[in-house]
């Protein structure tokens, strides 16, 4: 959701401003000077848009730094939610010049992060279940798949708030500092594995090398969250493709070569495969059953 400077005039019934941000699944318009409408694009999940008022009001209650929920709208068709206005750019165009300001800004969503996690999350949807459905339909090789699978079920469920997305893409930079925004995919779950997805989104998102992954404190949190990186990476080739899907497959081909499950998941055989040995060979002198 990016927001432009407020506007001096209050639009009338049924006129549609300019767009003021976008991203794959939304559009976001001016709603008069204190107000946005984030409208998703058709088709659209309607699940998506009720989880993400849920959200964003639950957050919001906390007094998590949110913008305000007021409910749904429906403008030309398309549904979408009426939201408080943040005026203020991306995190990652305000700080695109300046790599130590990023640096901080980055350890400012991290705390906002780990405060999202101290809070319950009442009527949200499961994480591993989500997770579950996802990585079921990844874009995977069957044994990356079932390797995941099993990588989740030793992982165990919670019931923290997690955003399930949290990267400089979604952040605004106020004048009263940095919030959060597009809560779509918000769950109830453990916040390792919230953080296996941003450290995902750093590393194989848009936004360029992650550079400060090298640092120690980033390094020291990556091997507490390692263990999420299977069903968490396999979950992210669920929906609609993107640009870094072989780079991110190749990625999840090495660190299922690093798991047990792989192997065991190997193992299995599929038509024509001895277990753990590939393709079935041929044999001329092997009798034909009659």
């Amino acid at each position: 959701m990016v927001c432009a400077p407020s506007l001096s005039f209050t639009c009338p019934p049924g006129f549609v401003p300019d767009r003021i941000g976008a991203s794959r699944s939304s559009e976001v318009f001016a709603e008069g000077p204190d107000r946005v409408v984030k409208l998703y694009r058709q088709p659209f999940e309607p699940q998506a848009v009720v989880n993400e008022l849920a959200a964003s009001r639950l957050a919001h209650g906390f007094g998590l730094p949110v913008p305000r929920a007021f409910g749904l709208v429906g403008r030309a068709g398309r549904t979408g939610i009426l939201f408080a206005r943040l005026d203020g750019p991306p995190m990652m165009v305000r700080y695109a010049c300046n790599p130590f300001g990023l640096l901080l800004a980055l350890r400012r969503v991290a705390r906002i992060q780990h405060a999202i996690h101290a809070c319950p999350a009442p009527g949200l949807p499961s994480q591993h279940g989500r997770l579950r459905h996802q990585i079921a339909g990844a874009r995977v090789p069957e044994p990356l798949r079932a390797a995941a699978l099993a990588a989740l079920d030793r992982l165990p469920a919670g019931d923290r708030l997690c955003h399930g997305d949290v990267h400089p893409g979604n952040v605004i930079a106020t004048s009263a500092g940095l919030h959060l925004i597009d809560w779509q995919k918000a769950a109830a779950g453990n916040p390792a594995a919230d953080v296996a997805r941003s450290e995902l989104m750093l590393r194989y998102g848009q936004f360029g090398p992650a550079w400060f992954s090298r640092l120690p404190p980033v390094r020291t949190a990556r091997r507490l969250i390692a263990a999420w990186r299977l069903p968490v990476a396999v979950a992210r080739l669920f929906g609609q493709p993107a640009g870094t899907d072989a780079e991110l497959l190749a990625a999840i081909e090495a660190l299922a070569r690093q798991s047990s499950d792989f192997e065991k998941a190997s193992l299995f055989p599929g038509p024509g495969q001895n277990p753990g040995r590939g393709p079935v060979p041929h044999n001329p002198s092997a009798k034909v059953p009659r």
